[in-house]
Protein backbone atom coordinates (compact mmCIF):
# COMPACT_ATOMS: atom_id res chain seq x y z
CA UNK A 1 0.00 0.00 0.00
CA UNK A 2 1.70 3.39 -0.91
CA UNK A 3 1.90 5.92 1.99
CA UNK A 4 -1.02 8.26 -0.09
CA UNK A 5 -3.24 5.15 0.22
CA UNK A 6 -2.95 5.28 3.71
CA UNK A 7 -4.27 8.34 6.76
CA UNK A 8 -4.42 8.69 10.15
CA UNK A 9 -6.93 10.63 12.02
CA UNK A 10 -6.33 13.05 15.16
CA UNK A 11 -8.73 14.05 17.80
CA UNK A 12 -7.21 17.42 19.06
CA UNK A 13 -8.74 18.26 22.62
CA UNK A 14 -6.51 16.25 24.88
CA UNK A 15 -4.45 14.53 22.54
CA UNK A 16 -2.74 16.57 20.11
CA UNK A 17 -3.11 19.80 22.58
CA UNK A 18 -3.36 19.75 26.17
CA UNK A 19 -6.56 22.22 26.40
CA UNK A 20 -8.81 20.32 28.93
CA UNK A 21 -7.32 22.53 31.82
CA UNK A 22 -8.25 25.28 29.75
CA UNK A 23 -11.94 23.72 28.69
CA UNK A 24 -12.15 23.88 32.41
CA UNK A 25 -11.57 27.51 32.92
CA UNK A 26 -13.89 28.55 30.61
CA UNK A 27 -16.98 26.88 31.60
CA UNK A 28 -15.97 27.75 35.00
CA UNK A 29 -15.50 31.10 34.04
CA UNK A 30 -19.17 31.06 32.49
CA UNK A 31 -20.51 29.23 35.45
CA UNK A 32 -18.59 31.45 38.07
CA UNK A 33 -21.20 34.04 37.07
CA UNK A 34 -23.46 32.37 38.48
CA UNK A 35 -21.39 31.15 41.70
CA UNK A 36 -20.97 28.04 40.12
CA UNK A 37 -18.00 25.93 40.17
CA UNK A 38 -16.61 22.64 38.65
CA UNK A 39 -14.39 20.52 40.43
CA UNK A 40 -12.29 18.15 38.63
CA UNK A 41 -14.74 14.94 39.16
CA UNK A 42 -17.46 17.11 37.96
CA UNK A 43 -15.90 18.39 35.00
CA UNK A 44 -14.40 14.62 33.86
CA UNK A 45 -17.52 13.57 33.23
CA UNK A 46 -17.76 16.66 30.54
CA UNK A 47 -15.14 15.40 29.29
CA UNK A 48 -15.35 13.57 25.14
CA UNK A 49 -18.77 15.23 25.07
CA UNK A 50 -19.53 18.19 22.04
CA UNK A 51 -19.43 21.45 23.77
CA UNK A 52 -22.99 22.01 23.06
CA UNK A 53 -24.49 18.83 24.45
CA UNK A 54 -22.49 19.60 27.73
CA UNK A 55 -24.04 23.37 28.21
CA UNK A 56 -27.47 22.06 27.54
CA UNK A 57 -26.96 19.29 30.60
CA UNK A 58 -25.30 22.07 32.48
CA UNK A 59 -28.54 25.03 31.92
CA UNK A 60 -30.43 22.62 32.91
CA UNK A 61 -28.50 20.81 36.27
CA UNK A 62 -28.02 25.02 37.62
CA UNK A 63 -30.65 26.65 36.05
CA UNK A 64 -29.12 29.08 34.13
CA UNK A 65 -30.59 32.22 32.78
CA UNK A 66 -28.87 32.23 29.49
CA UNK A 67 -29.51 30.24 26.27
CA UNK A 68 -27.36 27.63 25.50
CA UNK A 69 -26.04 29.57 22.42
CA UNK A 70 -25.36 32.49 24.71
CA UNK A 71 -23.54 30.74 27.19
CA UNK A 72 -21.81 28.62 24.23
CA UNK A 73 -20.42 32.44 22.71
CA UNK A 74 -19.60 33.12 26.27
CA UNK A 75 -17.25 30.12 26.90
CA UNK A 76 -15.77 30.65 23.65
CA UNK A 77 -14.29 33.97 24.16
CA UNK A 78 -12.96 32.90 27.58
CA UNK A 79 -11.20 30.09 25.62
CA UNK A 80 -9.88 32.21 22.88
CA UNK A 81 -8.11 34.48 25.02
CA UNK A 82 -6.40 31.47 26.87
CA UNK A 83 -5.29 30.03 23.92
CA UNK A 84 -3.71 32.80 22.83
CA UNK A 85 -1.57 32.58 26.28
CA UNK A 86 -1.55 29.23 27.84
CA UNK A 87 -2.27 26.59 25.55
CA UNK A 88 0.42 23.62 24.89
CA UNK A 89 0.88 20.88 22.57
CA UNK A 90 0.51 17.26 24.30
CA UNK A 91 3.51 15.07 24.81
CA UNK A 92 4.60 13.89 21.86
CA UNK A 93 2.06 15.55 19.58
CA UNK A 94 4.15 17.78 17.40
CA UNK A 95 7.02 15.35 16.68
CA UNK A 96 4.48 12.26 15.93
CA UNK A 97 2.34 15.09 13.36
CA UNK A 98 5.01 16.42 11.78
CA UNK A 99 6.93 13.22 11.10
CA UNK A 100 4.05 11.92 9.26
CA UNK A 101 3.86 14.92 7.74
CA UNK A 102 7.17 14.73 6.35
CA UNK A 103 6.74 11.46 5.08
CA UNK A 104 3.72 12.19 3.03
CA UNK A 105 0.85 10.23 4.79
CA UNK A 106 -2.10 12.13 4.41
CA UNK A 107 -3.35 13.74 8.04
CA UNK A 108 -6.98 14.73 9.06
CA UNK A 109 -8.57 15.92 12.17
CA UNK A 110 -11.88 14.47 13.41
CA UNK A 111 -12.88 17.13 16.39
CA UNK A 112 -16.19 17.27 18.50
CA UNK A 113 -15.12 20.64 19.05
CA UNK A 114 -16.37 23.99 17.27
CA UNK A 115 -14.50 24.54 13.87
CA UNK A 116 -13.03 27.97 15.49
CA UNK A 117 -11.57 26.17 18.86
CA UNK A 118 -10.05 23.47 16.64
CA UNK A 119 -8.25 26.12 14.02
CA UNK A 120 -7.03 27.98 17.00
CA UNK A 121 -5.47 25.20 18.67
CA UNK A 122 -3.63 23.82 15.82
CA UNK A 123 -2.71 26.89 14.87
CA UNK A 124 -1.08 27.77 18.44
CA UNK A 125 1.02 24.39 18.50
CA UNK A 126 1.90 24.78 15.29
CA UNK A 127 0.21 21.54 13.32
CA UNK A 128 -2.30 23.74 10.91
CA UNK A 129 -0.17 23.45 8.42
CA UNK A 130 0.35 19.58 8.52
CA UNK A 131 -3.74 18.34 8.05
CA UNK A 132 -4.99 17.91 4.65
CA UNK A 133 -8.63 18.39 6.33
CA UNK A 134 -9.99 18.82 9.36
CA UNK A 135 -13.40 17.77 10.70
CA UNK A 136 -15.10 19.57 13.25
CA UNK A 137 -18.68 19.90 15.11
CA UNK A 138 -20.31 21.80 12.12
CA UNK A 139 -19.42 18.78 9.65
CA UNK A 140 -21.37 16.10 11.11
CA UNK A 141 -25.07 15.66 12.36
CA UNK A 142 -23.76 13.61 15.01
CA UNK A 143 -21.04 14.13 18.00
CA UNK A 144 -18.88 10.83 19.18
CA UNK A 145 -19.44 8.14 20.01
CA UNK A 146 -21.48 8.02 16.85
CA UNK A 147 -19.02 7.31 13.81
CA UNK A 148 -20.17 10.14 11.64
CA UNK A 149 -16.92 12.68 12.13
CA UNK A 150 -14.78 10.02 10.98
CA UNK A 151 -16.39 8.89 7.94
CA UNK A 152 -16.62 12.01 6.90
CA UNK A 153 -13.16 12.61 7.62
CA UNK A 154 -12.01 9.32 5.20
CA UNK A 155 -14.26 10.62 3.00
CA UNK A 156 -12.46 13.80 2.47
CA UNK A 157 -9.44 11.95 2.77
CA UNK A 158 -10.46 9.79 -0.39
CA UNK A 159 -9.72 6.69 1.52
CA UNK A 160 -11.78 3.52 3.46
CA UNK A 161 -12.07 3.66 6.82
CA UNK A 162 -10.07 0.11 6.78
CA UNK A 163 -6.88 2.37 5.38
CA UNK A 164 -6.60 4.50 8.10
CA UNK A 165 -5.57 4.34 11.72
CA UNK A 166 -7.07 7.25 14.41
CA UNK A 167 -5.36 8.58 17.80
CA UNK A 168 -7.76 9.39 20.65
CA UNK A 169 -8.06 10.50 24.18
CA UNK A 170 -11.47 9.46 25.42
CA UNK A 171 -13.82 6.25 25.22
CA UNK A 172 -16.10 8.03 23.16
CA UNK A 173 -13.77 8.64 21.08
CA UNK A 174 -12.68 5.23 20.32
CA UNK A 175 -15.80 3.92 19.68
CA UNK A 176 -16.36 6.20 17.52
CA UNK A 177 -13.46 5.63 15.46
CA UNK A 178 -13.44 2.22 15.74
CA UNK A 179 -17.57 2.21 14.84
CA UNK A 180 -16.18 3.65 11.38
CA UNK A 181 -14.31 1.09 10.85
CA UNK A 182 -10.51 2.47 11.55
CA UNK A 183 -7.98 0.59 13.94
CA UNK A 184 -7.78 3.00 16.78
CA UNK A 185 -5.25 3.60 19.42
CA UNK A 186 -6.05 5.37 22.60
CA UNK A 187 -3.92 8.02 24.54
CA UNK A 188 -5.77 8.50 28.01
CA UNK A 189 -4.83 11.28 30.43
CA UNK A 190 -5.90 12.19 33.67
CA UNK A 191 -9.02 12.97 32.79
CA UNK A 192 -10.08 10.18 31.16
CA UNK A 193 -8.00 6.99 32.28
CA UNK A 194 -11.00 5.68 33.77
CA UNK A 195 -12.97 4.96 30.23
CA UNK A 196 -13.36 1.80 28.86
CA UNK A 197 -10.96 1.84 25.66
CA UNK A 198 -11.66 -2.32 25.77
CA UNK A 199 -12.36 -1.53 21.37
CA UNK A 200 -9.27 0.14 20.68
CA UNK A 201 -6.28 -1.52 19.42
CA UNK A 202 -3.70 -0.42 22.35
CA UNK A 203 -3.59 1.91 25.07
CA UNK A 204 -0.53 4.44 24.56
CA UNK A 205 1.25 6.13 27.63
CA UNK A 206 1.67 9.38 25.15
CA UNK A 207 1.77 9.95 21.11
CA UNK A 208 5.89 10.21 21.97
CA UNK A 209 5.38 6.13 21.95
CA UNK A 210 4.51 6.10 18.53
CA UNK A 211 6.72 4.91 16.23
CA UNK A 212 5.58 6.63 12.92
CA UNK A 213 7.17 3.99 10.24
CA UNK A 214 5.16 0.62 12.57
CA UNK A 215 2.04 2.56 11.34
CA UNK A 216 2.83 1.67 7.84
CA UNK A 217 1.10 -1.25 6.35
Amino acid sequence: MLRDEFGVVFDVDGLLVDSEPLQARAINGVLGRHGIHLGEEEFTELVGVQTRDNFVLLKARYGLPESVDELLEAKAAIYLELVGTDLKACEGAVELVRTLHRMGVPLAVASSSPRKDVHLSLEAVGLADCFYHVVTAEDAPRPKPAPDLYLEAVRRLGLSPEQCVAFEDSGAGVVAATSAGLTCYAVPHKYTRDHDFSKAAAVLGSLADVVPSDLLP
